[in-house]
């Protein structure tokens, strides 16, 4: 299968959607693109495919649960962050006071580019809370959506080079 890359913009944010027909795994990313997330939270609304279960070691980190969210401490280092796959992410310059981000089955078939009442709640959702990105990550492709003109390039530039 080729690569598939699908660019836009919405409310500010630059968005890119790649799909290669594999699964993408938001930790190759940030490997790639560490800053992406360090000197920043990340609010996980799924990971692997629901939600991220807080360990005990990890609340003693700083982790903490608001709302459906799992909420990291400052990352300092991108070992901090669960990657199994199938993963949807909010990453924030502070902790949001508000943190019931809506919940999605997965992000596998979800298409930011069509007109519906799941697109519109989720455009309403980003518009409302101000992440800097959001990363959904799953099978077959990845969500990048982005107010940072210089991260959205560099992972342009990375899904380009794969195609």
């Amino acid at each position: 299968m080729a690569t598939e890359l699908h660019a836009g913009t919405h409310a500010g944010y630059s968005t890119l959607a790649w799909n290669n027909g594999r699964d993408v795994n938001l930790g190759d990313v940030i490997r790639q693109v560490p800053e992406l997330v360090l000197g920043r939270y990340v609010a996980i609304a799924w990971s692997d495919s629901g939600p991220y279960n807080i360990s005990a070691a990890e609340i003693a980190r700083g982790w903490q649960r608001l709302g459906d969210l799992a909420i990291s401490p400052m990352i300092t280092d991108i070992a901090q962050l669960p990657t199994p796959g199938f993963d949807e992410w909010y990453v924030f310059e502070c902790l949001p006071d508000r943190a019931r981000l809506s919940r999605f089955s997965s992000a596998i078939a979800f298409q930011p580019f069509t007109e519906c009442d799941k697109v519109n709640g989720f455009w309403s959702q980003i518009e409302d809370m101000q992440p800097v990105h959001a990363l959904l990550g799953a099978c077959p492709g990845l969500l990048l959506i982005t107010r940072d003109a210089s991260i959205y390039e560099r992972v342009l530039a990375i899904c380009s080079a794969g195609e």
